[in-house]
């Protein structure tokens, strides 16, 4: 279940710096049945659940909660964004399929990803709901509430509120960067058997390529995220 869900327990970073069991980064939990969704918020003792993604995307593709658990979404972006977003029609497999053959087209709607992440932590609406986001964590472990917090893959939005939780508590950016790139371990395989799929629809070693790295954690970006990232919080 971890490895589907990349789910992973942020109290291991920083060296005691940051509570255990009380901060959960996850992708989407719509891959998991009713079932196995109540017995994960058991096992871990979820009580609130932070849904990063566009309404639409959460419509779609709803978390399972089981009844007890309190959810909130705080959007990070407005609107779809191809490679981040996942709403029927932008999801980036979807749109390969039906574009791949013209691969020019399909490598025009490949997002800057780096521009993405500074616009996350820049930009008014966007930085507006990543503070809440952070806030709402903090708030929920000062009751000793355990949050879990997910986009769809676990890795842009959810590696951005990574970023900021762990910066409120004083976690170094080395630690930092070293989390967030701990997602590789649950994205290679799924990221292979994509850009194989890629592979055989377009025959375009250009375009697999910038798949491979929409797919995967990149260093840069997350160290893009640190160096524009200028919030600080005060919690009493």
């Amino acid at each position: 279940m971890k490895r589907e869900l990349n789910l992973r327990d942020l109290g291991q970073v920083g060296n005691g710096a940051v509570p255990k069991g009380l901060f959960l980064r996850s992708g989407k939990l719509s891959v998991l049945t009713n079932d196995e969704c109540a017995a994960l918020c058991g096992r871990y003792h979820i009580r609130c659940v932070i849904d990063l993604r566009t309404p639409v995307e959460s419509a779609e593709f709803p978390d399972p909660l089981p009844e007890g658990v309190t959810y909130l979404q705080i959007p990070l972006l407005k609107d779809a964004a191809v490679g981040i977003t996942h709403e029927t029609g932008s999801d980036p497999m979807t749109i390969i399929r039906n574009l791949r053959k013209n691969p020019e087209k399909l490598k025009e709607m490949i997002q800057d990803f780096r521009a993405l992440y500074t616009d996350i932590v820049t930009d008014g609406y966007s930085r507006s709901q990543l503070d809440m986001a952070v806030a709402k964590l903090r708030e929920n472990a000062a009751r000793g509430r355990c949050t879990l917090f997910h986009c769809t893959a676990g890795k842009d939005r959810t590696g951005i509120v990574s970023m900021a939780l762990l910066k409120s508590y004083g976690v170094s950016d080395n630690e930092i960067i070293k989390d967030y790139m701990n997602t590789n371990r649950n994205a290679f395989w799924p990221t292979i058997k994509k850009c194989v799929g890629i592979g055989l629809m377009t025959w375009n070693w250009s375009l697999v390529k910038m798949a491979y790295n929409s797919f995967m954690a990149q260093r840069e970006l997350i160290e893009t995220a640190l160096k524009e990232y200028s919030g600080h919080f005060a919690y009493e």
